[in-house]
């Protein structure tokens, strides 16, 4: 039994890895060109930042890949097995469907492991490297950031808008408050424009660009009465971020480090409602989404059983299809991680209940195939 389990998961393990490799440089590619523009043309970073960034991509694109890898291994692996006549001989040697199933139910639980390990740590970490990484090219080149017709809203409390830039010259400069000192009612302007403004230098020390506005008008709004006042010539400094303050985003914590903020009642209850039940439903949704691999082994085997693929472009296909099926329920099981309750952990765990509901099914209808 040894040599058939040995047989037939080599082939999983082959095919696996070439799947592997070929979706997660499908998946990397994408994420390139969603955050290409921000490093190479809005901050011009060099190329070594751009390659830190692609090895912080890795982890995020296998959390996808190994899944669909896997899938499209287990129908390309069996599907051949079952055209071949391979299971057919199988079965009359008394082997049962499920006891052919065991090397692939076994590859996937190892799987399961290697995602959760990346969806609890590796993964989150990458995550915040990433964003690190973006404001890093930012901050190597701040007049970079001062390009004509976009918002610029990397700068401490103000976002920036300019119509027109040459050289060291601006025209038509817009400063606005950010949203932060807004809210708390901290500005001490509602907007301020300037015919011409001249950059004379950068403080990297300080992190402070040094402007001279010429012609500004400051506006005010005081008790629905707006103020205006020109002035012919004003200094004025932005300041980039002194230091880099995390984000309080769930999906780049890890498990061990969501658990320490959820003790450290302070800081937990600093944040609003919905931001306190996705960090207390993170961990539920990266273990559900973690056992994907044990789920398509179940489900894999008897599907493969039944189409008898030779083509590989059909299995590969198939598999994308019903791995795409797959995610897209456990994206819309996500959204209920907002919902008070005991909802978003039943919810979470819907799509794989369902799935191996089918696989019973699926292998009950195989059970005379080979």
């Amino acid at each position: 039994m040894k040599t058939l389990d040995r047989y037939i998961l080599l082939q999983l393990i082959a095919v696996t890895a070439l799947g592997v490799i070929s979706l997660s440089a499908l998946l990397l590619l994408g994420q390139l060109f969603k955050e290409l523009r921000s490093l190479l043309v809005d901050s011009h970073a060099p190329f070594g930042i751009v390659c830190d960034f692609i090895v912080q991509v890795i982890p995020f694109s296998l959390t996808f890949s190994i899944p669909w890898g896997f899938l499209t291994a287990v129908l390309l692996v069996y599907g051949r097995l079952a055209a071949d006549n391979e299971l057919t001989s199988m079965r009359m040697a008394g082997l049962s469907l499920w006891r052919l199933s065991a090397p692939a139910i076994s590859f996937g639980v190892v799987l399961s492991a290697v995602c959760y390990w990346i969806n609890t740590e590796v993964s989150p970490k990458s995550k915040q490297t990433m964003s690190d990484i973006v404001l890093d090219a930012a901050m190597s080149d701040p007049l970079q950031l001062l390009r004509e017709g976009r918002s610029i809203t990397r700068f401490n409390d103000v976002q920036l808008f300019i119509n027109e830039r040459n050289e060291n010259t601006l025209r038509g400069l817009h400063i606005y408050p950010s949203e932060q000192k807004k809210a708390a009612n901290e500005a001490d302007f509602d907007s301020l424009h300037a015919e011409t403004a001249s950059i004379i230098g950068y403080n990297s020390e300080t992190r402070a660009l040094q402007l001279t506005l010429n012609q500004a008008t400051i506006e005010r709004n005081n008790d629905g009465t707006t103020l205006l006042s020109t002035i012919d010539e004003m200094p004025m400094k932005v300041f980039l971020p002194q230091r880099r303050e995390r984000k309080m985003k769930s999906n780049r914590f890890t498990n061990s480090e969501i658990r320490q903020l959820i003790h450290n009642g302070a800081a937990f209850s600093k944040l609003d409602k919905n931001e306190q039940r996705l960090f207390l439903t993170e961990g539920s949704k990266r273990t559900s989404f973690s056992v994907a691999c044990i789920v398509f082994a179940f489900i894999g085997v008897p599907l493969a059983i039944a189409a008898r693929r030779r083509d590989t472009s059909t299995g590969f296909a198939l598999g994308i299809l019903i791995a795409s099926l797959y995610f897209v329920a456990l994206v819309f099981s996500e959204l209920s991680r907002k919902s008070a309750g005991i909802a978003p952990y039943i919810i979470l765990w819907l799509p794989n209940i369902l799935g191996l509901i089918l696989a019973v099914r699926l292998h009950q209808r195989a059970k005379y195939r080979g």
